[in-house]
């Protein structure tokens, strides 16, 4: 039985293609048909010195790291979502000061109703949290009150636009 010989076949610019292709997806000028079956050629792969492997780059060693992040302020404070399609939903307040709207951009982005891009801030400032109303269209809203800036305290409602949140906070005692 004689010995089975490898080839492959080139289009006429020597790019190696599949034997079953008749347009080298290589060649701009051939992505149609090819007109001329002698342009495209079988040769033995025997015919070519072999082309080196690149060496291969030794696998750099990998290994996940839980790195804490410092706190940046001395307290933590959370808007919990009462009501609506968000009903449960937390954004944690862990910066000295963020954003909220409607905006993806945002710090604490709300998908509700009469919500502005930006409607407000939250600010943490001498050990206190506080809220400002950034010119909204319908307003922020502490304990049913309409605020342009406002403390909060642990347990207080707040209403952006028509999304009803409690807000929840721990303050940490400095040593």
């Amino acid at each position: 039985m004689p010995e089975m010989q490898k080839t492959r076949k080139l289009c006429s610019n020597g790019h190696e293609m599949d034997p079953a292709w008749d347009v080298c997806p290589y060649c701009p000028s051939d992505r149609r048909p090819t007109v001329n079956p002698a342009l495209a050629r079988t040769v033995k792969v025997d015919d070519f010195a072999p082309v080196p492997a690149p060496e291969p780059q030794p696998a750099a060693p990998r290994r996940t790291e839980i790195m804490d992040r410092p706190a940046t302020i001395d307290a933590i404070g959370w808007f919990v979502a009462t009501a609506g399609d968000s009903r449960g939903k937390v954004h944690r307040l862990d910066g000295d000061r963020l954003t909220v709207g409607a905006s993806d951009d945002c710090d604490v982005a709300i998908n509700g109703n009469h919500v502005s891009d930006r409607h407000a801030s939250v600010r943490f400032r001498d050990g206190e949290f506080w809220v400002t109303d950034l010119d909204s269209t319908n307003g922020t809203y502490v304990n049913g009150q309409r605020v342009g800036q406002q403390q909060l305290a642990d347990g207080d409602r707040v209403r952006f636009g028509s999304s009803d949140w409690v807000f929840k906070c721990v303050i940490f005692e400095t040593a």
